[in-house]
């Protein structure tokens, strides 16, 4: 029941340089690499289940000192411009805390001026005066799969045809994608509406469901983490990955994840099954017995092996969001 692991070719190409900002100060660039996901063919079965980390970032268009009030967090020496709010509705950047005890949280970006950005979610405690930040532009569907001119997977004129793509929407649910033939070209809901602008949030995971027999390989670039990673678990579905190319396994969840005395009282983990290409589901038993249990209760031997690193979903019970933090290890 191992997961088919990511076939990760990690490069570091750009190592960090040192230059000097405005005021002089020295600062680090972002390291820059490259990893390949394998969405693997269908084999035998109708479709065979894959997942592609969204864990290497765009590079940012801004980086320094923050301090926030509220949700408003002022940049120090910033001079934006251009789109940097949302567009038609949609987000097209985030702000990232990079240093401190909220390091590694992310807020979209719902409006700014010249020095400052207004964020989804009140982070002020996580940004005290002095907090390194990064404005961000957001990794889409079409920058990780591609679109006419580049595209990865199986396009058709039905979703029903064409491969689908998973992704957790903002109620917690799985929303399904397809690249639509023409007429009417392009990403598209599985009810026919436009999907162009698709966010992928940082350490999301697409998850796939390829329909051709042939495998593909998806190649991401982007700047690594220079900070500790944080993935937050919302109620119900949260499709997450390693916050880095590194490896993450099923027993690192122990921690984060809800326990309980049956697979129904607990938080879900699903991963798939590199010989079905299905889901299988696991959760963390309390005691007696207590341990990593498949669903039906039979013990997982391998908690401590099984890589989670490329992708995975996690069903939250609570409405409390849990945080699972990776500390900096590359």
């Amino acid at each position: 029941m191992n997961m088919k692991k990511l076939n990760v070719a990690l490069a570091i190409f750009v190592a960090a340089v040192m230059a000097g900002n405005a005021q002089s100060n020295t600062v680090n660039s972002d390291i820059v690499g490259y990893q390949t996901s394998t969405i693997a063919g269908k084999g035998s079965g109708s479709s065979f289940l894959s997942f592609v980390p969204n864990n290497l970032a765009k590079a940012a268009i801004h980086t320094g000192a923050g301090t926030a009030a509220g949700t408003v967090v002022t940049l120090a020496g910033a001079s934006l411009s251009g789109s940097i709010g949302p567009v038609s509705g949609v987000p097209t950047h985030y702000l990232l805390v990079k240093t401190g005890t909220g390091a590694g949280f992310v807020s979209d970006v719902t409006a700014f001026t010249a020095g400052s950005v207004t964020t989804a979610d009140n982070l002020s405690s996580s940004i005290p005066d002095g907090t390194t930040v990064s404005i961000v532009p957001h990794n889409k569907l079409s920058d990780i799969l591609g679109t006419s001119t580049g595209l990865l997977i199986q396009s058709a004129g039905t979703a029903g045809s064409a491969d689908n793509v998973y992704l957790v929407d903002s109620t917690g649910a799985l929303k399904s994608y397809y690249y639509k033939t023409a007429p009417g070209a392009g990403w598209k809901t599985t009810t026919g509406g436009d999907a162009t602008a698709t966010i992928v949030y940082p350490t999301e995971s697409i998850l796939v469901a390829r329909k051709q027999v042939a495998p593909v390989s998806v190649v991401t670039v982007g700047s690594v983490a220079s900070e500790q990673t944080k993935v937050v678990f919302t109620q119900k579905f949260n499709s997450a990955c390693s916050g880095a190319p590194v490896g993450l396994k099923l027993s690192d969840l122990t921690a984060t994840v809800a326990a309980g005395g049956t697979a129904g009282a607990a938080d879900n983990v699903y991963v798939i099954n590199s010989t079905t290409g299905g889901l299988d589901t696991f959760y963390y038993k309390t005691a007696p017995g207590a341990g990593w249990k498949t669903a039906a209760g039979a013990n997982v031997t391998d908690a401590t092996t099984k890589d989670i690193s490329a992708g995975f979903l996690v069903q939250r019970r609570s409405a409390t969001p849990a945080i699972l933090t990776q500390a900096k290890t590359w």
